[in-house]
């Protein structure tokens, strides 16, 4: 594919999917990216093979996906438009955080460098989401943010000790529903937590979960909450 080439919306959110994947640490499989887009694997495989093709990512012989320097250009390009699409909307249009994902997923495709330009210029070169994930090209090094900021996921955090929300993941299955659930919790960004304990269980649903003091309330997450949010001690 050439350099000068629009890339298809679907071809952009599997880039979007395997950077986010790759960022984390996350394995990439295609059974991860079935699951991910609610698509059958054979679906999933005639991507990859055109993702190869076109030379965004390659495949070892385990089939772990990986991006190609292309392919990392490529979702860092379109990332960098969602991310400041989530600014543009919270920050100019005054939307709640919770409820810009989804309408920066549709208007990342259309977003002009020109626009671009101007949202980065009146936001005053803004560095991350409002989910607190990097601005490509407005950090040092977007690929290495979370090492970079020895950052963790909470569920790793031990019982008494504190820590800072760096930011929310993006490799979920609906993004929406956890900021949404976040939000009603009062976990975001820049937000100081302490661990009160781990491996609980809810009496009720008897579902494993981490007790958290925020801001001298205790709250409750489900322990597969706490690996979607990533801290700093």
């Amino acid at each position: 594919m050439k350099a000068d080439e629009l890339l298809s919306a679907t071809v952009e959110e599997y880039l979007e999917t395997i950077y986010n994947m790759s960022m984390e640490g996350e394995l990439v499989i295609g059974a991860r990216l079935a699951e991910k887009f609610r698509v059958s694997p054979p679906t999933v495989t005639e991507m990859l093979k055109r993702l190869v093709r076109d030379g965004y990512v390659e495949m070892d012989n385990k089939r772990h996906v990986m991006l190609t320097e292309a392919g990392y250009q490529a979702a860092e390009a379109v990332l960098r438009r969602h991310r400041l699409t989530e600014r543009f909307l919270v920050d100019m249009l005054g939307m709640q955080w919770h409820q810009v994902h989804e309408e920066a997923c549709r208007l990342e495709h259309f977003i002009s460098g020109a626009v671009e330009a101007r949202v980065i210029s009146n936001l005053n070169n803004p560095t991350t989401c409002p989910h607190g994930n990097p601005i490509p090209g407005s950090v040092p090094n977007a690929r290495t943010y979370l090492k970079d900021h020895q950052a963790v996921r909470l569920s790793s955090v031990e019982p008494g000790e504190q820590a800072k929300i760096l930011c929310i993941s993006e490799v979920v299955e609906d993004e929406e529903a956890l900021i949404m659930y976040l939000h009603e919790k009062g976990l975001t960004p820049e937000i100081v937590v302490k661990v009160v304990s781990q491996h609980s269980t809810d009496p009720l649903t008897h579902v494993a979960q981490v007790l958290l003091e925020v801001e001298g309330r205790e709250v409750a997450i489900s322990e597969g909450v706490a690996t979607k949010i990533w801290v700093t001690r």
